[in-house]
């Protein structure tokens, strides 16, 4: 975290736009990498498989928001022949009211986006922290009183589906048997001793990768699997409301105080003429979309380089020209964020495990 808010911050100082989220991956990856080299593990210890779907998602959706802005502008001037849309302001002078509307209809639609995608990896990151600080409180769901019950439930129904679906894998059987052994006769997790209460995670997390596993080399019982395993991972996978309400005041007010350093940059120097109200209302409308279809399938995307590269995409579908040194400093920003964040973090880890 502390990593993340150093780069970041810095780079809002100079008015770049960089990657929250290629902050907070690459914070995450520095600290896994250090960690698993420490214990021995070399680089064994993370998902590289995971990690590669996730740079993949982060490197596509900036080329996917600059060709959709490109034809959505095109397509907008087809269809909608009012000028003002595609005229730079005057002198600040505001947009007619039907223009207004729509910008703040894809603005809006860009902020509940973005608080979709980056409110997750926000909320993701610092339940991490808490787990990995105070794993007592956080490691399973303790607060719900009948999780323990439910997650048990589950774990039998899981049993009888594979009964019937004959499927005798050993492995899964034994670990659902684990977690059946530790839940026996508890309805809250909370009744779980708090010496024990990692241990029971590992055993519930086993289970829910081996069925996630399963789901997908056997299709047939994906329907009937889905939801109960849902309900097993909640026992583990879930955010505290006071999260939730925590990242969300922080986006807002983070976004309300230092945006201005950002808007200049995107809004009129990105291309050689100011953002006309089309280009804008294009730009968010894609950018929106593109964040929202990854939210959808579960990957993370940056907000701030899909609409960056949106808004170029309409510059140069737009012939307006594009200003090749600011685009340049974005590109390298984009580029040294991952390898910035993983040193920051993983210098900051080491001299943490030094001092503490």
């Amino acid at each position: 975290l502390i990593g993340g808010i150093i780069w970041n911050l810095g780079t809002w100082v100079i008015g770049l736009p960089v990657s929250t989220s290629h902050t907070l991956i690459g914070s995450i990856l520095g600290v896994g990498i250090v960690n698993s080299w420490m214990n021995g593990d070399g680089l064994g210890g993370l998902n590289w498989g995971q990690v590669a779907t996730v740079m993949m998602a982060l490197v596509i959706s900036p080329l996917l928001g600059f060709v959709l802005a490109a034809i959505g502008l095109i397509t907008m001037k087809l269809l909608i022949r009012d000028q003002r849309l595609y005229t730079p302001p005057v002198d600040n002078n505001p947009p007619p009211s039907w223009i207004r509307g729509i910008l703040i209809l894809t603005c809006g639609g860009v902020s509940f986006a973005h608080g979709s995608n980056d409110g997750q990896k926000g909320m993701g990151l610092i339940l991490l922290v808490l787990i990995g600080f105070m794993p007592v409180y956080y490691a399973m769901d303790i607060h719900d009183q009948h999780k323990a019950k439910a997650c048990r439930e589950a774990v039998l129904s899981v049993k009888q589906v594979l009964a019937q679906a004959n499927i005798t894998d050993a492995a899964i059987l034994k670990q659902a048997d684990k977690v059946l052994e530790s839940l026996d006769g508890k309805t809250s997790l909370a009744e779980v001793s708090e010496d024990n209460r990692w241990e029971v995670r590992k055993e519930i997390y086993g289970l829910v990768v081996a069925l996630g596993k399963l789901e997908k080399t056997t299709p047939d019982i994906t329907k009937s699997i889905l939801p109960l395993n849902h309900v097993i991972k909640s026992s583990i996978e879930f955010i505290p409301l006071w999260v939730v309400i925590g990242v969300a005041l922080s986006l807002g007010v983070g976004t309300t105080i230092g945006y201005k350093r950002i808007v200049i940059t995107v809004a009129e120097k990105i291309g050689k003429t100011h953002l006309t109200f089309g280009q804008g209302a294009v730009a968010e409308a894609v950018t929106a979309a593109t964040i929202l279809g990854a939210v959808f399938f579960h990957m993370p995307v940056s907000t701030t380089h899909v609409l960056s590269s949106g808004i170029a995409g309409t510059m140069a579908a737009n012939n307006s020209g594009v200003q090749f040194e600011t685009c340049r400093k974005i590109l390298l920003a984009w580029v040294f964020t991952l390898p910035a964040s993983i040193i920051l973090s993983g210098t900051l880890f080491i001299v943490g495990c030094m001092v503490v």
